[in-house]
Order: structure tokens, then C-alpha cells, then sequence
């Protein structure tokens, strides 16, 4: 089940609110101008298939949501506990990021936790299989795929450059996934 806490930015450890209920979720994120979706996906793929499985399944699903959203960039997520490279691949999203154009992730399989700084708040979304999160140009935010990951999540942008380091270390103060 997918949840969302809301957090003072000064308040890491105890949320304002905690919310199970996807009618709930999307009033929050609509109220600060993030448009949250659950989506009736392709095809159920777990963590750690092969990317052909993944193409076959998605590719063209994808294209079209691409096209239709004015994406032009996507970047997969795709770990089970095994990965070899799974703490470094954590540690490269642990930082909280922006860009300039807006971005959306896509909950596939597995489980991640998409944490978003808006306006003094932080919105902790615990995200699995059909949600999607959009967020528009300039959002801070930071993405965490767990100790442990299983995930199989996507980022897509409507730009090719990969979001930056916003220089806030907000994000070492909020608790990891898991935690």
C-alpha cells in the first residue's frame, strides 16, 4: 500500500500527517502543485528482470506516455538485494536534486521512497507498483531505493541534462527507507 507523510521541514522524525488512501495522497500533492496517478500498467515485472523482459513489456506503453508527457529522458531503476552496486546507486540519490524542467516517476514493482521539499514541508511518498508522481520544473527531491532494494521504478524528464545537487543537505536529516 502506497503512504505519504508530511513532515515540518524542521520536524524529520515526526509527521504532521500520515496517509494510506490514494484519494487523500492526491489532494495533498494537488494542494502544492504535484499531480499523483495510480495507472493501470502493461504488464507485472519484479525487480531485477532483464532489461529485453523490460523493453518487450513497456517499450512501447512507454514511448507513448513519453510522447504524450513531452519526456525526453528516462532512467530505470531496476535492483533486487543482489545488486552488485546497489549502495553506490543508493548513495548517487540520497542527495536532494532539482531540474530545471519537470520530471515524473513511475512506481513499476517493488517498493521506494520519493521524498519531495516544497514550501517549508517534506512529503515522504512510499511508492509501489502504478503510482506516478509528477513533478514540475525546479521540485527538490530526493529518491531512495533502501538498504535492501527491490525496485523497479522510472524516472522520466523533459530534459536530457540529470537533475543537480541542490547544495541543501535536508536530506541527511530525514530518515532513510527502512529506518
Amino acid at each position: 500500500m502506497s503512504s505519504l507523510s508530511v513532515h515540518l521541514n524542521t520536524s524529520p522524525e515526526l509527521p504532521n500527517k500520515v496517509l494510506n488512501h490514494a484519494d487523500d495522497i492526491v489532494s495533498t500533492l494537488a494542494a502544492v502543485g504535484i499531480d499523483y496517478r495510480r495507472l493501470e500498467l502493461p504488464q507485472a515485472l519484479r525487480p531485477g528482470c532483464e532489461d529485453s523482459e523490460f523493453d518487450a513489456a513497456y517499450g512501447l506503453w512507454l514511448q507513448a506516455l513519453m510522447g504524450e508527457q513531452g519526456y525526453v529522458r528516462q532512467e530505470l531503476f531496476n535492483l533486487q538485494r543482489n545488486h552488485p552496486q546497489k549502495l553506490e546507486l543508493r548513495a548517487r540519490h540520497l542527495d536532494e536534486q532539482v531540474q530545471a524542467k519537470a520530471s515524473a516517476w513511475l512506481f513499476i514493482g517493488g517498493f521506494a521512497q520519493l521524498n519531495v521539499h516544497l514550501d517549508g514541508y517534506v512529503y515522504v511518498l512510499q511508492g509501489e507498483r502504478g503510482d506516478l508522481l509528477t513533478l514540475p520544473g525546479g521540485t527538490r527531491h530526493w529518491f531512495d531505493l533502501g538498504e535492501e532494494p527491490h525496485v523497479l521504478a522510472l524516472r522520466l524528464s523533459q530534459q536530457e541534462e540529470a537533475p543537480e545537487r541542490s547544495g541543501d543537505d535536508i536530506a541527511s536529516r530525514f530518515p532513510r527507507l527502512g529506518e
